[in-house]
């Protein structure tokens, strides 16, 4: 999907320099789109693609780290993500959303299409909150100024969530507003002023969670809730199509291992969180991943490049070694990034929750490779789901004094998740979870929160909350950074892992195009929100 912009972007680039070869007195870009004539559907289409851009792109470097994925940059932390790495999400925040967000706004105020404008604010305050949670202090004051401050410093973190907080309330207003018109091409909401009321509250319950160490309200958590994201219909996704060229709608992982052969490693870990962690399936685990080889006893070192070699020493809890099972649910282990084998049609891919791939009903055949498997690649990008807003409330009742009921959240968040993702794909009968299974799964969960104490419970929360994420990376980075939870993630392969990455290196573009900027931060500097020991046992 990168490559397609990035294709655009130099023809654009091409054909403004032509005109100023070919006509050196015009000093205006007769290409460029000026604000007195830019279309504001046109921008705000635009606003809504970059904005899903920066969340998918980010989710999918914080995956790995935090074991959705396997995470195969590196051996070790430090050497996993380069700063070169993060120089897509970054320009999305400020050459596009920005901007857009900034021109929307201006255009649709006068107008009265309030909804609009709105809408550009949550886009805008979700996407600076993203970029505080990966960086810490980011340009905004100065940024958000235009061409007047062309190497802006940056602002303090803290200050910056505030201004998104600040974003997300004027929204509210907004939303409230009488509005003379709704966007044409809304591809979230389709333009409904309420149901964008809820995604904007539900933010603002991660607001202040995210920020509980630092100022978050646990009162503030339940008063929002009455008007927040509570059901399926009011999920805050992005949705993907399943068109596969001029352009590719799909969703970027399905782009990725259905073309070809698979291209990413699934987690270990994550896996067996689902298939073995608890005794009992989880019913999300078919709808979650897809096994194109069920039996891994067959492979070789070659293949596998761990059978026969003993357990690692440092790998002391019940997580697995080598594969997830040797039922074919393979993948890698934390930090394995020894190199790649021919193991593409082999190694386990995504299901159809949330990337559009296929149902695994134990057919164990490759991927086609022609894109033409599963549901085609109309996945979702989930943003804000109903079912995370309750494992927040929940957390919430446990730590910042809401006076909810944690255990009854804990529930509904379960069941709202396995809801969600057990709906998005019509199974075979044979392999469609029934609602005992459901009740079981349940049942086995409630009963590890009841038996433990306030921190054991909030281990509970937690690894039900991380499981409900799968494919949302950002917000399970966030919530191990502040409640270091789930206990037993499985360590990196090389013991030697160094220190995990409280915020991320500055993109390499911001720190060699701006004058103002340095690569002052290590991975061990901590976002304003992580008042938590800078190194404490529990961080791996």
């Amino acid at each position: 999907m990168k490559n397609i912009y990035k294709t655009i972007l130099l023809i654009l680039v091409v054909s403004a320099y032509s005109c100023e070869l070919t006509d050196l007195d015009k000093q205006t870009d007769p290409n460029a789109v000026a604000p007195e004539t830019a279309g504001l559907e046109f921008v705000f289409n635009n606003m809504q693609l970059q904005f899903a851009n920066l969340a998918w792109e980010a989710s999918d470097e914080t995956m790995g780290i935090t074991r959705m994925m396997a995470m195969t940059g590196g051996n070790n932390y430090e050497n996993n993500d380069s700063p070169s790495n993060f120089n897509y999400v970054w320009s999305r925040l400020y050459s596009e959303i920005l901007p857009d967000a900034a021109l929307v706004i201006e255009r649709a105020d006068p107008l009265e299409l309030y909804v609009h404008s709105g809408i550009a604010k949550v886009m805008k305050a979700y996407s600076m909150m993203t970029l505080v949670d990966l960086f810490g202090d980011i340009p905004f004051s100065e940024a958000a100024a235009g061409v007047a401050f062309q190497n802006p410093t940056r602002d303090d973190d803290a200050a910056v969530y505030d201004a998104a907080k600040a974003l997300l309330d004027e929204a509210l207003v907004d939303f409230a507003k009488p509005n003379k018109g709704t966007p044409s091409n809304d591809v979230i909401y389709g333009g409904v002023a309420e149901k964008w009321t809820k995604a904007a509250n539900a933010l603002l319950i991660r607001w202040h969670v995210t920020t509980k160490l630092a100022g978050g309200s646990g009162a503030a958590v339940a008063s929002l809730a009455a008007n927040a994201v509570a059901d399926s219909g009011d999920d805050f996704q992005f949705n993907y199509g399943n068109n596969r060229s001029t352009p590719d709608s799909r969703h970027p992982h399905y782009s990725t291992d259905y073309e070809s052969d698979a291209d990413y490693y699934q987690s270990n870990y994550f896996m067996w969180s689902l298939l073995d962690e608890k005794g009992i399936e989880d019913p999300r685990l078919r709808y979650y991943f897809y096994r194109q080889d069920c039996n891994t006893t067959d492979e070789t070192n070659f293949a596998l490049d761990c059978p026969g070699i003993p357990r690692p020493p440092h790998y002391t809890g019940d997580y697995p070694w080598c594969v997830a099972s040797e039922l074919g649910w393979w993948g890698r282990d934390h930090g394995n990034n020894d190199g790649i084998p021919p193991d593409g049609f082999k190694r386990t891919t995504f299901g159809p929750y949330p990337a559009g791939g296929k149902f695994d009903a134990d057919d164990c055949i490759g991927v086609t490779g022609d894109g033409s498997d599963g549901l085609k690649g109309a996945g979702i990008l989930p943003l804000m789901m109903s079912s995370f807003v309750d494992f927040m409330r929940a957390e919430a009742a446990l730590t910042m004094s809401s006076g909810e009921n944690a255990k009854e959240l804990l529930e509904s968040g379960i069941r709202k998740s396995i809801g969600k993702v057990t709906s998005f794909y019509s199974a075979p009968a044979a392999f469609t979870p029934s609602a005992a299974d459901v009740d079981n799964y349940v049942s086995l969960v409630l009963g590890k929160f009841d038996a433990a104490d306030n921190a054991g419970k909030m281990d509970v929360v937690a690894k039900e909350y991380h499981i409900a994420l799968f494919g949302n990376g950002v917000e399970a980075y966030n919530l191990y950074r502040r409640t270091g939870y789930p206990s037993n993630m499985q360590p990196t392969r090389d013991p030697a892992s160094g220190d995990f990455p409280r915020t991320y290196f500055y993109p390499a573009d911001h720190v060699g195009l701006n004058s103002n900027a340095d690569q002052r931060q290590t991975i061990s500097d901590q976002v304003f929100w992580d008042t938590n020991p800078a190194n404490p046992s529990w961080v791996n």
